[in-house]
């Protein structure tokens, strides 16, 4: 028992002096997710959820290094993003947004069909193109209203 309280002791001490670390450190995480969720919404072609294949946007050949090169950064940061997502599922932030920014980068058997599931929930179309518009970007369209 006495193990217990001086875990509770030593863990009221840490965080008395260590709130203001942790605060400064979360308000920082989440003005800069939300950052990234904005850049990352306006980088997206307009017509991206019609597209029947979306991992091939680009017209310009690359060279094999700098495709391979490419594909790991974009799936570990869409990883990053997806965690990043389904933590703030239960902390403040916008979890399904970032979610579908990950899925999005990523390359992902039936990527197209998840992305556009999760797009089409209720408010998420309208939260990016909301961001869009206001980034001077046209609205994503869908295949329903397309």
């Amino acid at each position: 028992m006495s193990s217990l309280s001086n875990t509770i002791e030593t863990t009221k001490d840490w965080a008395s002096l260590y709130f203001i670390w942790v605060l400064a450190v979360s308000v920082l995480v989440f003005i800069g997710s939300l950052v990234i969720a904005w850049l990352l919404i306006l980088r997206l072609p307009e017509d991206y959820l019609c597209r029947p294949d979306t991992t091939n946007c680009r017209e310009t050949p690359q060279s094999p290094l700098s495709y391979f090169a490419r594909k790991i950064v974009l799936n570990l940061f869409g990883f990053i993003l997806l965690i990043t997502g389904i933590i703030m599922l239960f902390t403040p932030g916008q979890g399904v947004l970032f979610i579908l920014l990950g899925v999005t980068l990523m390359d992902l058997p039936y990527k197209h069909e998840l992305t556009l599931r999760l797009a089409r929930r209720k408010g998420i179309l309208g939260i990016i193109n909301r961001i869009r518009s206001k980034g001077g970007k046209p609205a994503l369209t869908t295949e329903q209203s397309a």
